[in-house]
């Protein structure tokens, strides 16, 4: 088998410096090598190469969920649905799933970890998801015991999947970390990046329990609005903060957006509507008014303008989320709200319970 960088999967390589996998020539090949993109990531925060395409992450995909016993398919809470495509189900096949939901210490603090792991289940039933579940935090540790466990339950090999940056590669970094992963020596981990597409191709480590855990590429879904910008800006969409809330009393006529990317126009509603607009990345929703939902939609001056809208209309019950991929959602409280939203051409939304705060009955 080809040498492969420990970072990112993709096959060494001595020959062109444009291509993933180069290493210098001049560098010793000994012990767990990475190759200059992983180094310069890692070191300087840069990705000139950019993500893997989909095709490719698609076909390593595939290929590593032929070897797989189990896979461990990790997703995003903060953007739940949009990392539980359809494709990338059936990609995987039938093998035994379990979903490890990350991002759990973004929530706010209030909000039961009991209450979500609930959700959580009924929201996988209600998509014909059939899988065992396990709520972590691959930035705080949160779980990973539990997870552990799970991995050294019996020997097996198992796959780490999902779409890009739900933190798939921090949560094997965090499990090469511990007592399972120490016996093999590994001192190269996963290139943990904030970069989409980071990861190339599949790569495998041996763990102490004589399982063995493979790291994939990200699968890149359809429909998130991150995915449609350039690497900078869809780092400004990508949850890695504490979750934010604007509660607004919203009526006919009104608006909430986030600038440049999103605007729910609210058409009907009862008396004393709320809507709670969500994000756990660099962007809020704002309130404003009809007469200028142009001026914070086609003609908003930003980087990466989106300049091809749709608008749907969308019934929203009290107590729902509207989730739009790859960006955030808006909540409704005390009253069923009738909406016409204004998203990027080809972005996906979903109308679910909500996440956060009480649920319908």
């Amino acid at each position: 088998m080809a040498e492969q960088c420990r970072g990112c999967g993709a096959t060494l390589q001595s020959v062109n410096p444009e291509e993933y996998g180069y290493i210098p020539p001049n560098l010793d090949r000994e012990g767990e090598p990475i190759c200059q993109r992983c180094f310069r990531i890692t070191h300087y925060g840069r990705d000139e190469l950019g993500p893997v395409v989909a095709d490719a992450s698609a076909k390593a995909l595939r290929e590593g969920a032929a070897w797989a016993d189990h896979i461990a398919l990790v997703v995003d809470l903060i953007d739940f649905e949009a990392g539980l495509p359809k494709d990338l189900v059936t990609y995987l096949g039938r093998k035994p799933l379990l979903v490890v939901v990350n991002k759990v210490d973004l929530l706010p603090e209030q909000t039961p970890i009991e209450e979500v792991e609930v959700w959580v289940r009924r929201r996988l039933k209600q998509l014909g998801i059939s899988a065992e579940i396990l709520l972590v935090s691959a930035l705080n540790g949160y779980g990973f015991r539990e997870l552990a466990a799970w991995i050294e339950a019996e020997e097996r090999r198992i796959l780490v999947a999902g779409v890009t940056n739900v933190g798939k590669s921090h949560v094997i970094s965090r499990l090469l970390s511990m007592r399972l992963g120490r016996k093999r020596g590994h001192t190269v981990k996963p290139t943990v990046s904030a970069y989409p597409g980071t990861t190339v191709s599949w790569s495998r480590w041996e763990l102490a329990t004589g399982s063995e855990l493979a790291d994939s590429p990200g699968f890149v879904p359809h429909g998130r609005i991150s995915d449609m910008l350039c690497a900078s800006c869809a780092r400004e969409l990508i949850p890695s903060r504490k979750l934010s809330s604007r509660l607004f009393p919203i009526g006919e006529g009104q608006i909430m957006h986030i600038p440049g990317r999103a605007a729910v126009l609210c058409e009907g509603a009862g008396a004393d509507g709320l809507l709670i607009g969500y994000c756990g990345s660099d962007v809020r929703w704002e309130r404003s008014h009809e007469r200028h939902l142009a001026k914070w939609t086609t003609e908003y001056r930003i980087h990466c303008p989106i300049t091809n809208w749709e608008e749907h209309k969308v019934e929203l019950p009290r107590n729902s989320d509207l989730l739009i991929h790859g960006l955030g959602w808006v909540s409704a409280r005390k009253t069923d709200y009738r909406l016409k939203i204004f998203i990027p051409a080809g972005a996906a939304y979903t109308i679910r319970p909500c996440l956060v705060g009480p649920k319908s009955k």
